[in-house]
């Protein structure tokens, strides 16, 4: 039963499930993603502010993982092929901090054969992840029970979903790529939003 109450309350966090297609009129923010600073696979320090004036998509993975997060990382390969050249970011937090440090991402990254436009993000505390991941992205994240873990779950319950985030830092839409479409709908949402001129 607890499972089922995480898987809900993972669409309880998300405001809306299904989005039309951005254009410059029809864009809806969700929340700003704040400030911070994470090591990427390289040990390189990153920033919010390294991603002004980029259009990025977002995921919450972790390497231990052996279930959802291959196949989330293999959707997000997908993307990078297909938005090759456009300039599109790919930035994958670990939600495993403690375990997920840059030399272990790197070789993970290595596997999805990762490009300079994919990052994975790591660092801080798990409660500062955590944190991060439930009040800026408003997704579920939580340790799985013992009982949980013997029933086959993964040691970290996390949402499968994926970020869309403007030029601004600003999120602009949700995306289960489990579902039939949403994988091309977030490429093209992507796409779109880099033909929407940036407010002051």
């Amino acid at each position: 039963m607890r499972w089922k109450s995480f898987c809900i309350s993972f669409f309880l966090l998300i405001p809306i499930i299904f989005w039309p297609s951005l254009s410059a009129g029809e864009i809806s923010v969700y929340g700003q993603v704040p400030d911070f600073v994470f090591q990427d696979q390289n040990e390189k320090e990153t920033r919010l502010s390294d991603f002004t004036g980029r259009v990025w998509i977002a995921d919450f993975i972790f390497t231990r993982c052996q279930g959802m997060c291959p196949l989330m990382s293999g959707r997000m390969a997908i993307l990078q092929e297909q938005l090759v050249g456009s300039g599109v970011k790919l930035v994958s937090f670990s939600v495993d901090p403690e375990h997920d440090t840059p030399e272990i991402l790197n070789e993970y990254a290595k596997r999805f054969k990762a490009g300079d436009n994919w990052l994975f993000l790591t660092g801080g505390t798990k409660d500062q992840i955590w944190d991060f991941i439930q009040k800026e992205f408003q997704l579920g994240v939580a340790d799985s029970t013992e009982e949980e873990r013997k029933a086959g779950a993964e040691p970290v319950m996390h949402s499968s979903r994926f970020v869309l985030v403007d030029r601004k830092g600003e999120i602009v839409g949700y995306y289960d790529t489990e579902e039939p479409g949403q994988l091309e709908k977030i490429k093209s949402d992507a796409l779109n939003l880099l033909n929407v001129r940036v407010l002051d």
